[in-house]
């Protein structure tokens, strides 16, 4: 074997070990929540309904001007919140359902639907072209989802108008799911 070849299968396999810790850095990354904070809920990993823990709080700004808190439903209002992004397809087929069960029972519940890192104007178009009306909050720099170890779209949150965690819907939410809620208050 010559010197050159003898090189060349070297740095093969140093190439071939780097990449391979990079992928298993990656896959550490993903399953240890990223860089959220250590102790933080991680309501995503639940699937199901909860022992009630605190929600955290947030405060974001709103779509449409001003900035809006989940605080501010504390003592008033069961709130659900939908995080979501507007090339979802899961998102596209949910929120039209989630937005006609934000009708009916508005008076009883809030919806908050927390967009993940869009820019506004695009997440403003897809609000206009579904005929959205509850509330849009933009986390663009995915403190609020990361807070509820959020690690993926069409995800939601039940919160009782005591401000507990009660419920973590991945993927669609149903009607049921709302009246659980609404029960709860």
């Amino acid at each position: 074997m010559s010197k050159k070849n003898y090189d060349k299968g070297s740095s093969n396999i140093v190439i071939a070990v780097i990449v391979v810790l990079t992928f298993i850095g990656i896959a550490l990354y993903a399953t240890q929540g990223g860089n959220s904070k250590s102790g933080a809920p991680v309501f995503a990993e639940s699937g199901g309904e909860l022992a009630p823990q605190v929600a955290p709080d947030f405060t974001l700004e709103k779509l449409s001007g001003g900035s809006i808190s989940l605080a501010e439903y504390r003592g008033r209002k069961g709130v659900v919140l939908d995080f979501f992004a507007t090339w979802c397809p899961n998102c596209r087929r949910d929120m039209p359902k989630l937005n006609s069960f934000y009708e009916k029972y508005k008076d009883q519940i809030e919806v908050i639907g927390v967009n993940l890192h869009e820019d506004e104007s695009v997440v403003e178009k897809f609000i206009e072209k579904t005929g959205i009306a509850f509330p849009i909050a933009l986390d663009s720099s995915g403190s609020t989802a990361r807070s509820y170890g959020v690690r993926y779209t069409n995800f939601h949150v039940l919160i009782d108008k005591e401000g507990n965690a009660i419920k973590a819907i991945p993927g669609d939410i149903s009607e049921s799911d709302i009246l659980l809620l609404i029960k709860q208050n």
